[in-house]
Parts: structure tokens; C-alpha cells; sequence
């Protein structure tokens, strides 16, 4: 089995709550995984209620093939 970290960054078009230096901290933490994938997805608009954005990390275990 091999682990997979797959980091989601969520930013808006305003730049409010730039999740860039978020995502540096983020990587650096990250041990004990074989691949990381990181993909960016940029919101239309900034909503403070639903908390959207910034960095989401799912770490998960693959089996190999």
C-alpha cells in the first residue's frame, strides 16, 4: 500500500484569505507519503459563511497494481 495525499486549495478571484502560505506550511508537514497531488480551484465569489476556502488535505492509502 502506498499513501496518497491529495491537497485541494480554494481560493477566490478577490484574494481575500490567500491560502498560498497555508498550503507551504501544509506541504512541509506532510511525511510518510509516497505522491502528493495538488490541485487549485478558484471560487467566483468569497461567501465568510460557508468557509470555503483555503487548503483541504485528504491522505489516503492505494493499493498497488
Amino acid at each position: 500500500m502506498k499513501k496518497i495525499a491529495e491537497v485541494l486549495v480554494v481560493e477566490d478571484f478577490t484574494g481575500k484569505g490567500s491560502p498560498r502560505e497555508r498550503l507551504q506550511e501544509v506541504l512541509s508537514e506532510l511525511k510518510d507519503v509516497d505522491a502528493i497531488n495538488v490541485v487549485t480551484v478558484h471560487i467566483p465569489e468569497w461567501n465568510e459563511e460557508l468557509d470555503l476556502t483555503g487548503v483541504h488535505v485528504i491522505v489516503r492509502e492505494v493499493a498497488e497494481t
